[in-house]
């Protein structure tokens, strides 16, 4: 979804408002939606695996952790690219809730 709003220009450029990508990362095995409101991100999720379908029907709500996690973290991260970023991102925030979790229980999860 694309939300386009007229800007009053002379050439009647357009700009973005909001959008939504979903991005399958083959080099990371999965699939990550990005929603960005004025060009600045405002939600992620993501699936590992290729399951198209079953990510756009249970996958399709923002992770309000991850997503407020990338947006504090952004200006630390590598990369050639926003996609390179949100994914180690991604890789980062697993890792601390798995310490997280380990730490709380004494278990590590798999």
């Amino acid at each position: 979804m694309i939300i386009y709003m007229n800007l009053k220009t002379t050439n009647m450029s357009y700009k973005i408002k909001q959008s939504k990508e979903i991005v399958w990362c083959d080099q990371d095995d999965r699939y990550v939606m990005v929603i960005k409101e004025d060009n600045e991100i405002i939600g992620l999720n993501y699936m590992q695996g290729d399951d198209f379908e079953f990510f756009t029907k249970d996958f399709d709500n923002i992770d309000r952790d991850l997503t407020d996690f990338y947006n504090s973290v952004k200006y630390y991260l590598g990369g050639e690219s926003e996609l390179d970023r949100i994914n180690q991102a991604i890789w980062a925030h697993f890792d601390y809730k798995n310490h997280f979790f380990e730490r709380k229980t004494g278990f590590m999860r798999s």
